[in-house]
């Protein structure tokens, strides 16, 4: 029989017993399935105590009665997910064999633990152990006080968010000596405890999943167009350990908008144009997948708008140039320009093109909106007005109520014909009037044959040159609305007496044919001449 406190030499032998294998291969194959999930403290990083009671099923080959005791235990962390653990328990039982001698029940026990966690959660755990327990029988009349054996544990540990946790076990103790010097065999116990434990250094949980980030840095950056930047890129587990970037797998980097910048796979990054784009770094360790990102904003360049001349100076009817561009700092030509004329009436403007069309004075600007701001410059433009040439055939060149040139008038229209020989671009409005005496229609139809007349003449005067001529007149006629001479009695109306000779000659000056100098881009006039354009008339003669 093996006494003492020394392991019993039957320990090897009996550790092969169904029961046992049964236990401890329960155990290790739950460890191997769950070991990919976890991920433990290394060696003292969690050490933990606790207390339990515990009720003991006392193998009927023992002849004791069953133990109901308390108990302390204590337990570390030794690598990944396995850890040890050691506790010792005591109660009181009773021989049921004579002499029946009251016994205290004090096993001692040191197990290898492995902590399963119900994944994903932290705070529910699976806790298998397998080791050695020394079973204490103080008090027992037979020779044997101590007994060796294999014990073998499986748990549930339940953990708050600190350090505080429960415990509920199921406990095998298989004893492969004999606990009687008169029986020779195997007994096993069997126990169910339940208890706390406190985390003395760590949490509750005795494994962790494993975790891991990314950084990136800096975390957010602002790049001059066209410049390089290598940003800093590092990986740490959840403990803040650094993790070397060659175990992060694919790790690969990229740019929300490669337009505005672009990054390879170690995080340098180049400014392409102005905006802003979101850099993204990702990778894997043990099949997890982390990343980590970074804001570049790339500034627009300095840009300026020119505009020449700054002022300029045409005839009304003209034209004039004026150019603009807007162009970065890298002389880049930022395209089209706004134009205006703060005065359209005087000047009109489009796309740098002026042209005047009244006199006056007015400001021209040509404005640009880029990378979100704006400049205009203006130019000023004078507007002067150019007095038309201008002849009138008159009472000296019409008979009264009649539509013939007469040769005097002829003379007239040979120096018209003269200057558009001379000026080829010149061109001029023919325009017939009458005096006030007799009815609306009828001198709106006499003013008419008089411009035509005057057309039909000129035409023959210029012989071979006509077709070119004729496509430089244009006519209108205005009856006795353009009145110039309000001179001689009112028209009586119907029925209308002769009008008299005193009326004639107060009347004469109205009875006429204007001939005018179109100046550029208008075309025949649709109502009277002003005073102004009547003063400031030159003689076609005058014309170069």
């Amino acid at each position: 029989m093996a006494t003492g406190r020394l392991l019993c030499p039957f320990f090897g032998t009996y550790a092969q017993d169904f029961m046992t294998k049964r236990l401890v291969g329960l155990s290790l194959l739950t460890a191997m399935a769950a070991v990919p999930a976890a991920q433990a403290q290394r060696l003292g990083e969690r050490i933990e105590g606790g207390t339990f009671g515990q009720y003991t099923k006392i193998d009927d080959k023992v002849r004791m009665d069953n133990v109901a005791g308390i108990g302390a235990r204590a337990g570390l962390s030794v690598y990944k997910w396995l850890g040890v653990e050691g506790d010792i328990q005591i109660g009181s039982t009773k021989a049921n064999r004579a002499p029946n001698e009251d016994i205290t029940y004090r096993p001692l026990r040191g197990l290898a633990t492995l902590t399963v966690p119900f994944v994903p959660s932290k705070k529910a755990a699976l806790v298998l152990g397998a080791g050695y327990v020394n079973s204490v029988y103080a008090g027992r009349s037979t020779a044997n006080e101590y007994e060796d054996g294999i014990t073998g544990l499986v748990g549930l540990k339940l953990c708050s968010s600190g350090r505080w946790g429960a415990r509920i076990d199921g406990i095998l103790d298989n004893n492969p000596s004999p606990n009687e010097q008169n029986f020779d065999g195997t007994s096993r116990n069997l126990g169910l405890r339940a208890g706390v434990t406190y985390a003395l250094r760590g949490g509750c949980a005795s494994i962790e999943q494993f975790d891991w980030a990314l950084k990136i840095d800096p975390a957010t950056a602002t790049m001059a167009r066209g410049s390089n930047r290598q940003f800093a890129l590092s990986a740490a587990d959840m403990k803040a350990r650094p993790i070397e970037l060659r175990k992060v797998m694919t790790l690969t980097c990229t740019s929300s908008d490669a337009s505005v910048a672009t990054v390879d796979n170690s995080a340098k990054v180049t400014a392409v144009k102005n905006g802003t784009a979101t850099i993204t770094c990702k990778g894997l360790v043990k099949k997890i997948e982390r990343s980590a990102s970074s804001t570049v904003t790339v500034p627009p360049p300095a840009w300026t708008l020119t505009m020449t001349p700054t002022s300029g100076a045409t005839d009304v009817g003209k034209s004039l140039s004026l150019s603009a561009k807007a162009v970065d700092a890298d002389n880049v030509d930022l395209g089209a320009i706004t134009w205006s004329s703060a005065n359209a009436s005087v000047a009109s403007v489009s796309t740098g093109t002026v042209t005047c069309n009244a006199a006056g004075t007015t400001a021209v600007t040509a404005a640009k909106t880029a990378y979100g701001s704006s400049q205009s410059k203006s130019a000023t433009v004078e507007c002067t007005a150019v007095a038309a040439a201008r002849v009138a055939l008159d009472e000296t060149l019409f008979d009264f109520d009649k539509a013939i040139v007469l040769k005097t008038g002829m003379d007239t229209l040979k120096v018209v014909l003269d200057a558009m020989k001379r000026m080829p671009t010149l061109r001029i409005s023919v325009e017939g009037h009458t005096d006030w005496y007799g009815d609306d229609a009828y001198n709106n139809t006499l003013a008419k044959s008089r411009a035509a007349a005057v057309m039909a003449t000129m035409l023959k005067l210029a012989g071979p040159d006509a077709a070119s001529i004729k496509d430089r007149i244009v006519s209108s006629s205005f009856g006795e609305q353009c009145i110039i001479a309000p001179n001689g009695d009112a028209d009586p109306g119907p029925p209308r007496p002769r009008v008299s000779k005193a009326n004639k000659a107060a009347q004469a000056p109205n009875r006429r044919v204007e001939i005018w100098q179109l100046m550029d881009g208008k075309g025949a006039p649709t109502s009277c001449r002003s005073a102004d354009e009547r003063a400031g008339h030159v003689p076609f003669g005058d014309l170069k």
